[in-house]
């Protein structure tokens, strides 16, 4: 049972100097906090892949930090295409329609390792991605459509991985800006339309 030094052991492990250390923030505060640098990342920077493909790295990465259902799940059915780069370029198709069949609300907890696998996939396919990019960006529009936008966690999540996507195509897209332009517009999603000036 709780005594009153008990009390005053646990209140007094609130040190900090403000009086609240909880505030409620409104969505478009949460949203306007959102910072997305792709070049200045904490993260070490592999040259090559550990084990075959950036891709399956990633993969075996996310599968022990998140053990939602529907990520086991594509785990699970995924793995045995992708143990090579080469496997990984045959089966592209499939690989980019699996990753986009679980792009949904209903996975949220699968999210954010399926849109780091979508960017990692760009990085072990580079040129032979651009295809697959209105498809991405339909995804990731209709995502936003069904209830993302509503979310800053996701909407991060979102932008950080076409972030990365053009950050590791960038030299194959310079090219074609039309086409690029193009791509982005589809996302439909404009951020100062929540953020408060």
């Amino acid at each position: 049972m709780a005594t009153t030094s008990h009390a005053q052991a646990v209140k007094s492990l609130n040190k900090s100097p403000a009086r609240r250390r909880f505030v409620f923030k409104t969505f478009s505060q949460r949203v306007g906090e959102i910072e997305i640098d792709v070049y200045r990342s904490l993260d070490e920077v592999k040259p090559e892949p550990a084990e075959g493909s950036f891709f399956r790295d990633c993969l075996i990465e996310w599968r022990e930090l998140n053990t939602a259902e529907d990520f086991i799940s594509f785990y699970v059915e995924i793995m045995p295409l992708v143990q090579t780069l080469p496997l990984v370029l045959l089966h592209k198709e499939l690989i980019v329609s699996k990753l986009l069949s679980s792009l949904h609300m209903k996975a949220r907890l699968s999210l954010e390792p399926i849109l780091r696998l979508i960017a990692a996939l760009s990085r072990d396919l580079l040129v032979d991605l651009i295809p697959f990019l209105p498809r991405i960006a339909d995804s990731l529009a209709s995502l936003l459509q069904s209830g993302a936008d509503g979310e800053p966690e996701i909407i991060e999540q979102i932008f950080i991985s076409w972030s990365y996507i053009m950050m590791y195509l960038q030299k194959y897209l310079i090219g074609d800006l039309v086409y690029l332009l193009k791509v982005t517009v589809k996302l439909r999603f404009y951020p100062k339309d929540y953020v408060q000036e």
